[in-house]
């Protein structure tokens, strides 16, 4: 076989092992293609064994004999590091603890450090995570969610003074502990009590941080904070200059409305809050914690338009406000209570802003209690409808075909003949297999003759007559709906007609 070197110049090929082989994301497989290449030829052999930064990335998953020729031939190159509890099922404890103290040892080369283990104990890797490693420059730890509180860890020693990013799961760090110091990222998963004041004085130490992600579920209990009243017609204690996207997923809104009271963020782009449950006295102090984004979402809300409102079958619905030209960005997610408390949020929110709410609703499941609740909603203005699975139908109490719900009319004695979503402006049926004669009935049943409409009148029933409808309606018709365009072409509730999918 032809030496490498007499064919292609070195630099080349080390781009070409770089692409190959990369050093963020390397299975065992990868290892085994690599030793594959020493023994091409003494050549190919010295090649390999030159370039230190192709045995920078060990984990846990290789032998031990491969983990120490990586130490070795990595010379005094920064390493990564990964190790994973599943691992536990090929190599044993035994072995698992006896290839941590092989690394253990090179602690001062670490430079990214994966700890994920939900089998071994806090206790029996204490030693490891917390060995000092001065050049870390990225910590994920995730431990066993058994122990309430979660345990705190000197991680690192405490002295990392390089860690930009940390990810910590169902893990604590002492108020003693340097590692916030330079953060850019961190993100933190718990689990039962909360510690507010250690959340609140992340923030605290570390000035320099821009992402923050906050995952917890807590059992209401001393961790939860509960807002004293306060003539301070500004709360706000700890100044967050540098953060702009914060994520924060909770079953209980205490914590999340600590936080935004507590912590101001002048320059953050995107605030996404995941919601498990939310009553409403939450609701409105959810909003009140949010006072001091109610310039930006009122910005973005006016120069954006609708806001989205995206339901799905298989996902939790999500409420997402953003402008193009706007650098910020609001996203609620929720599962666990009613649409109801969702539009109360929502509108409380626009008022305070005192900007106008217009949802754009993203449709993809076809329960009747969710067709009612947000046919009730006058701020729906543009309405997609995706087609659900068969499967999906024979489970759930479904309207089976849409547009027959929106020519449902419905009387009441003070508006008088309505129909369901009563502000609507825009319907995309693009992605549902609906034959257009459908969409046709629909619109006679919503839109009555000029005839009609004087009968009602004369018998001192009032109409509430939407607006005309922008419809779009699938590419690829059939024959008899291709009969059926002109019709609604010129259909006294079809303001326009357009063909075909568009990209959200």
């Amino acid at each position: 076989f032809p030496a490498p070197k007499s064919r292609l110049p070195l630099e080349l090929i080390t781009i070409i092992l770089k692409l190959c082989f990369p050093k963020d994301y390397r299975l065992t497989d990868d290892m085994a293609d690599i030793y594959g290449l020493r023994l091409v030829s003494k050549l190919w052999k010295e090649l390999v064994e030159g370039m230190p930064w192709f045995w920078t990335s060990i984990s846990a998953g290789y032998p031990t004999t491969v983990i120490r020729d990586c130490l070795r031939l990595s010379q005094e190159h920064l390493l990564q590091v990964r190790i994973f509890s599943s691992w536990l099922l090929y190599c044993g404890p035994k072995d698992l603890n006896k290839k941590i103290q092989l690394l253990k040892a090179h602690a001062e080369r670490w430079e990214q450090l994966d700890y994920n283990s939900s089998r071994l104990p806090a206790a029996e890797v204490q030693g490891f995570l917390e060995v000092p490693a001065p050049n870390l420059q990225s910590l994920s730890v995730n431990l066993p969610d058994d122990s309430s509180p979660p345990p705190i860890l000197n991680l690192a020693g405490g002295e990392a003074e390089q860690l930009k990013h940390l990810r910590l799961e169902n893990v604590l760090l002492p108020w003693s502990s340097h590692l916030l110091t330079g953060l850019e990222t961190f993100s933190l998963k718990i689990e039962d009590i909360v510690p507010k004041e250690e959340i609140v004085n992340i923030f605290v130490k570390s000035p320099y941080l821009r992402t923050f992600r906050l995952s917890y579920r807590s059992e209401r209990g001393p961790g939860v904070p509960t807002l004293p009243a306060s003539t301070d017609p500004n709360p706000l204690q700890v100044a967050a200059n540098a953060l702009e996207e914060v994520n924060l997923c909770f079953n209980d809104a205490g914590i999340a409305i600590h936080v935004l009271s507590r912590v101001s963020m002048p320059v953050c782009r995107s605030l996404k809050l995941v919601i498990e449950s939310l009553d409403m006295s939450d609701i409105r102090s959810l909003n009140a914690a949010l006072s001091q984004f109610l310039p930006k979402i009122g910005h973005s809300m006016s120069h954006g338009g609708r806001t989205e409102l995206s339901i799905w079958s298989e996902a939790p619905p999500e409420w997402r406000i953003s402008a193009q030209e706007d650098a910020f960005e609001f996203s609620l997610e929720f599962s666990s209570f009613p649409l109801d408390r969702f539009i109360e949020c929502a509108r409380d929110l626009a008022l305070a802003s005192a900007s106008q709410l217009e949802l754009e609703v993203y449709l993809g499941t076809m329960d009747r209690w969710i067709a009612n609740e947000l046919g009730r909603w006058g701020e729906i203005t543009k309405l997609h409808v995706t087609s659900t699975s068969r499967a999906y139908y024979d489970q759930r109490d479904e309207v089976r075909l849409f547009p027959d719900y929106l020519g449902e009319a419905q009387m009441d004695p003070a508006p008088g003949l309505s129909w369901p979503f009563p502000n609507l402006q825009e319907l995309d049926l693009s992605d549902l297999k609906c034959p257009l004669l459908k969409v046709l009935d629909m619109l006679n049943r919503r839109y009555l003759s000029s005839q009609d409409v004087e009968r009602m009148e004369d018998s001192n029933i009032s109409i509430d007559t939407p607006p005309k409808l922008d419809i779009r309606v699938r590419n690829a018709l059939e024959w008899e709906d291709t009969v059926i365009v002109p019709v609604l072409k010129s259909h006294r509730g079809v303001k326009s007609l357009e063909y075909g999918s568009l990209e959200k």
